[in-house]
């Protein structure tokens, strides 16, 4: 029978595998791999951002790996400081992903003459960029 994947991290363990990571990272290596994983791609899911999902996941184990050395137990916990630092992350992601798609949309009409009607990143609720309420 197929072991049922666990989508909970405990804040203890986790700072334990960090801290174990720092000192020894080849004994903790493969389970932090798999607590940041599992971190990641729950943020990923919950939040729903606008960005290709291994591509971003790829740049927020990066970016973790990285600020792995800043954290420090005594300042919060290890999923606060993380979830912090990837939905952040995120978020940049996503609006340099929709300052790119906006440009392109702009010069495709400025090209073509024609407006770009499905723009997955126009705002819905702002009526000066909803065609249907600006009378377009």
């Amino acid at each position: 029978m197929a072991k049922k994947k666990n989508h909970y991290i405990d804040n203890k363990r986790f700072e334990t595998v960090i801290l174990g990571y720092l000192d020894v990272p080849d004994e903790y290596e493969e389970e932090l791999v798999g607590l940041f994983d599992t971190l990641i791609s729950n943020i990923l899911l919950s939040f729903k951002f606008k960005v290709d999902f291994d591509d971003a996941k790829q740049e927020c184990f990066m970016l973790v790996f990285k600020t792995l050395k800043n954290f420090k137990p005594r300042s919060g916990s290890a999923f606060n400081y993380f979830t912090t630092v990837i939905v952040n992350n995120l978020k940049l992601m996503y609006t340099k992903n929709k300052k790119y798609q906006e440009k392109l949309i702009a010069y495709r009409e400025v090209i073509t003459g024609e407006r770009i009607v499905n723009n997955p990143f126009e705002d819905k609720f702002n009526p000066s960029s909803s065609s249907s309420l600006s009378g377009s």
